[in-house]
């Protein structure tokens, strides 16, 4: 559990959910009983918003199942945010071509198949089964597009790309090591994590789900005391440590548990739903009544 002190007693105003392995369920669904929870958490007067690191069109729609049109959707781990059911990006920051083309090249050195995700389009080299993985997990086939560094560097041929986030695809047991050797090239220079334990993720160096959660709020005039942020993965750590409330899953990692202020049990989804009704809406458990 974690060493945070209690957090003040105020006025929720506003929560911040990630999606895979936090809402959705294990089937990549959202229940009913989460959706029934986050329609009533509104109900209350708190504005609900999703925040990411899918791409915009693969968030949008869980957004919309869960009455959010019209409210932001903060994509790419932070890269975008953009209303649900239409409208222009509040912002879109994507990474320097330059050091996309690093990635890409340290990447596909190692005989891995990145993928890169621009605007709200998704693109790769040659398929590949990892590739796979992400297409399963998404519902997304990426534009296989050659040779991805000359792509985005603008030499192709093609319309040169703007990167909100790389992504690679790693089995989990190869994965830390991976992610070491990103770490001690780009870690000084790229915001390099993971959300599921066999995706990398790099983004800008100051993109992330807390500074884009800060950012939000500010526009938005709500303070970081009135905000509960929930989380699951790596991606997730900033954001929990920024919010006034940040409540993590118990399969999240243990650093993530330990700077957050609650830790619930899941199921993902479900633990989401029951924290809600229990601890923020007042709801007796449901074996209670």
């Amino acid at each position: 559990m974690s060493s945070r002190p209690e957090p003040p007693a105020v006025r929720l105003r506003l929560a911040a959910f990630d999606l895979d392995g936090t809402l959705l369920g294990p089937d990549l669904s959202l229940s009913r009983r989460v959706t029934d929870a986050v329609r009533r958490l509104r109900g209350a007067g708190v504005t609900p918003v999703v925040v990411t690191g899918r791409m915009h069109r693969t968030a949008e729609r869980f957004a919309l199942e869960l009455g959010l049109e019209g409210l932001p959707v903060v994509s790419f781990n932070g890269a975008m945010a953009r209303p649900a059911g239409g409208g222009e990006p509040w912002w879109y920051d994507p990474l320097d071509s330059g050091l996309a083309v690093e990635v890409v090249t340290f990447l596909t050195g190692r005989g891995l198949d990145p993928l890169v995700f621009a605007g709200d389009c998704l693109y790769a080299g040659p398929a590949g089964e990892h590739i796979e993985v992400y297409a399963r997990i998404s519902g997304v086939r990426p534009v296989l597009t050659g040779d991805l560094a000359a792509r985005i560097a603008g030499t192709s041929g093609e319309p040169a790309l703007r990167p909100a986030k790389i992504l690679q695809v790693r089995d989990e047991g190869a994965m830390p090591e991976l992610h070491r050797e990103a770490l001690e090239r780009f870690g000084e220079v790229l915001n390099v994590t993971t959300s599921y334990p066999f995706f990398l993720e790099f983004m800008r160096r100051d993109v992330g789900k807390g500074p884009a959660l800060a950012r939000l709020c500010r526009r938005l005039g709500v303070a970081a005391r009135e905000v509960v942020a929930f989380g699951d993965g790596l991606n997730d750590l900033d954001m929990i440590r920024w919010a006034g409330l940040g409540v993590a899953m118990s399969h999240g990692p243990e650093v993530l548990r330990a700077s957050a202020d609650r830790v619930i049990a899941g199921p993902p989804g479900e633990g989401v739903a029951r924290f809600i009704e229990e601890s923020l809406l007042g709801v007796r458990p449901r074996e209670a009544r």
